[in-house]
């Protein structure tokens, strides 16, 4: 009887063994994410260092680093600016970076990243603001305690992405002296980047220093895919008006030198946003290794096609990625995803994450929240501010949700097209479930509905130009 014990107690004390092995051997048997090598540019084609065609597709990380309040937790038209300063006023300038710092490590955490690459991603574009590295719009950096510049947060996104096989796109989002004059780029009706003034030069001398300080920091870290120069600079005025567009083309090949001489080896973004002809070629200037940019935001599939065909036909022998875009109106996501994947366009969605009015529904984004309680930036408490930026934030915090949009968009990822054609309308789309279709669909009809109820709101506010 005793030796039946002792086995049996032998066997449950071997099966516990096995079952507490079991977490151990998963992780030990996880495969790591492949090492990322440098990019570069070839013709049209972006490869690695192996002479493999890479095809970027992703998502924007849209308001991690600059805020729109349209999908963001706080209210201000006008851009982050305003609230910016109002902090500022209220509890120094010390307290307001610790303040937006626990923004952000709430709002993107590794969770992010880890759900990003399971939807067979393999690009984040980073918007970033001046503000998130400088105290002031004349160059002055945030240091460690060592009085080192202070990269840390950035270092953090650039391991999260290495973690999980992301290539990473920095993209300078806001600039000193704004670069358009929309509430995106930090604060509405502001520009004056390229104002032929002193001041204006002044603003161009921090921006160089900023890429230039930026490149010395990650030159070697073929994370990094690119550096995106400037997010829609000059905004509408971009292609109508000839004193801006010049100075525009000068500046962009001044900061193009300027990163070269520090780094030969990363790729550098330029973005005509609207059209091809928004940049010269890329021969003009004599730059290599570079990638154009364009945003696409149609109301119809035959508009897409066109601006497929304007890039076909600038014959700028350069990659091209659709950095943000937005099926608007009647144009439908299937037809622009293969759009995008038969020309082979990279492409980033605009955005992974917001908050707002049926924002759980919205197929503007992969993750949304209806719930979130936006902060009173001009009467909440410091330790109310912090609560409303902590946790809750965060997309596994329990307010967001997984929309139908991130489902869908995971068909295209791998290079898939749908059957689509420049006629499609709703739920004709074929690739992806009845359901996954029948839901975008409808909540495409919601979005265009919450999109026509912003604009309103921006109009009465004057912030809508």
């Amino acid at each position: 009887m005793r030796k039946q014990m002792k086995k049996s107690l032998s066997l449950l004390l071997a099966l516990l063994m096995l079952l507490l092995s079991f977490p151990v051997l998963a992780a030990e048997n996880e495969k790591p994410a492949p090492a990322l090598t440098f990019l570069q540019t070839k013709g049209e084609e972006v490869i690695n260092e192996a002479g493999e065609r890479v095809m970027l597709r992703g998502t924007n990380l849209g308001g991690w680093g600059i805020m729109e309040d349209w999908f963001c937790p706080y209210t201000s038209p006008s851009g982050e600016e305003v609230m910016f300063q109002k902090l500022v006023e209220r509890f120094g300038l010390e307290k307001t970076h610790a303040l937006m710092q626990h923004y952000r490590s709430n709002w993107i955490t590794e969770n992010d990243y880890r759900n990003i690459a399971a939807l067979g991603m393999n690009v984040v574009r980073l918007p970033m603001w001046y503000r998130n590295f400088q105290s002031d719009d004349n160059g002055t950096w945030y240091r460690d305690k060592k009085g080192n510049i202070d990269f840390h947060e950035l270092d953090a996104q650039v391991a999260l992405c290495k973690k999980y096989g992301l290539y990473l796109i920095l993209d300078l989002h806001g600039l000193p002296g704004y670069q358009n004059d929309y509430d995106h780029c930090g604060k509405s009706k502001s520009m004056s980047l390229f104002d032929d003034t002193p001041q204006g030069a002044r603003y161009r001398e921090v921006v160089k220093d900023f890429w230039v300080t930026v490149a010395k920091r990650y030159r070697n870290e073929p994370t990094v895919a690119m550096y995106d120069l400037m997010n829609e600079p000059l905004g509408t005025n971009i292609t109508s008006d000839q004193s801006f567009r010049q100075v525009f083309f000068d500046f962009s090949n001044e900061l193009y030198r300027a990163i070269r001489a520090v780094d030969s080896r990363h790729i550098i973004c330029m973005e005509a946003i609207w059209a091809p002809d928004a940049l010269p070629a890329p021969s003009v200037y004599g730059w290599q290794n570079v990638v154009y940019q364009e945003h696409w935001y149609e109301v119809m599939n035959p508009t897409v096609l066109r601006k497929a065909n304007e890039i076909k036909l600038a014959r700028y022998d350069v990659p091209f990625l659709i950095g943000e875009f937005y099926p608007r109106g009647v144009t439908t996501f299937g037809y622009l995803f293969s759009v995008l994947n038969r020309r082979g366009l990279h492409w980033t969605t605009w955005t992974y994450k917001g908050a707002g009015n049926m924002a759980d529904q919205s197929p503007w984004f992969l993750y949304g929240s209806s719930s979130l309680q936006k902060v009173d930036f001009e009467n909440d408490s410091y330790d109310v501010l912090m609560e409303k930026f902590g946790a809750v934030l965060r997309t596994d915090g329990g307010a967001f949700k997984r929309t139908a949009f991130a489902d869908y968009v995971s068909h295209f990822t791998d290079g898939g097209v749908d059957q689509a054609s420049v006629f499609t309308f709703g739920l004709v789309e074929t690739r992806g479930t009845f359901t996954e279709r029948r839901m975008l669909f409808s909540d495409k009809m919601r979005s265009i509905y919450t999109t026509l109820l912003d604009w309103v709101r921006k109009l009465k506010t004057g912030d809508l130009l």
